[in-house]
């Protein structure tokens, strides 16, 4: 009984001095999560930084090739062997739009990153020479989403209707939709399902990596999203480029655990498809 009202008391005086002015903050990450996720994280810890307060996100076992292709998130994550005790704590998701960041601070973000990496300006330097401002990139996310049902559940969407529905906003907007540039992990799906859609498709030339993927997104004048953060930062990096940059979301994100769709990391300037309910695991 002694015992434990003593370890009470430490564990609240020291959480009184984690909370002291001036300390660092560390944003815990999991390994559970991937780039486009973490690029969240990386952001919020840029801006804090920015505004003169020591903040790190801390290392994950999906983060090593993100901060290889852009040295700038390097001064932005610890190892969790160099968190000390006195650290501030958090755990937050930080990828609310207009709450957690704003959009000058997330071009700010963008510029940065890019501004940080010879091999991602390489990147989009050859790439661009496939995709020209008339050029509709479509982003197309399967994988997990659609193999495993818990994530299907939750992710996924009826993709040729909100394919469907994004050309025709894309019309709508007086941009063209000939040349159709199409980037997913499952290309073949793509052909054999969004053809009646899309018309005839092209692919990526010379694809070596994810981040190929990213900067043919951060290139697009034109842009249909995914339901997938990884779309989403294509975008966010195409803007902060391309004033004429159009993106078209989903109708959601994801649905809630009580049924409704919700969408809280998009940029209120995206126009949405319209919601229909999923067709079964073929998307």
């Amino acid at each position: 009984m002694i015992r434990s009202a003593a370890g009470s008391t430490a564990r609240r005086l020291l959480n009184i001095v984690r909370e002291r002015p001036g300390a660092r903050t560390i944003q815990g990450s999991s390994d559970a999560i991937r780039g486009g996720n973490n690029l969240y994280l990386w952001q919020w810890a840029h801006l804090e930084q920015r505004a003169g307060r020591r903040a790190a996100v801390l290392r994950s076992a999906t983060m090593p090739d993100w901060i290889d292709e852009f040295p700038l998130l390097r001064d932005l994550t610890i190892d969790q062997t160099d968190v000390s005790i006195l650290d501030r704590r958090r755990f937050a998701t930080r990828f609310f739009f207009d709450h957690d960041f704003d959009r000058a601070q997330n071009r700010d973000f963008c510029l940065a990153l890019v501004d940080s990496s010879d091999a991602f300006r390489a990147r989009r330097s050859r790439i661009r020479a496939q995709i020209d401002p008339e050029t509709l990139v479509v982003n197309v996310r399967r994988g997990d989403y659609y193999e495993v049902p818990e994530f299907f559940a939750r992710f996924g969407l009826d993709i040729c209707s909100h394919v469907a529905d994004a050309v025709r906003l894309v019309r709508q907007a007086g941009r063209p939709v000939d040349d159709v540039l199409v980037v997913s992990d499952d290309i073949d799906w793509c052909r054999r399902e969004l053809t009646s859609v899309l018309g005839d498709i092209r692919t990526l030339e010379g694809r070596s990596s994810p981040f190929d993927d990213l900067a043919a997104l951060s290139s697009a004048t034109t842009l249909i999203l995914a339901n997938s953060t990884f779309s989403y930062w294509g975008s966010h990096l195409a803007s902060s480029f391309d004033d004429e940059h159009l993106a078209i979301a989903p109708s959601h994100h994801e649905i809630a655990p009580d049924g409704n769709p919700i969408a809280p990391m998009f940029d209120p300037s995206w126009p949405r498809t319209e919601y229909s309910p999923r067709r079964g695991a073929t998307g």
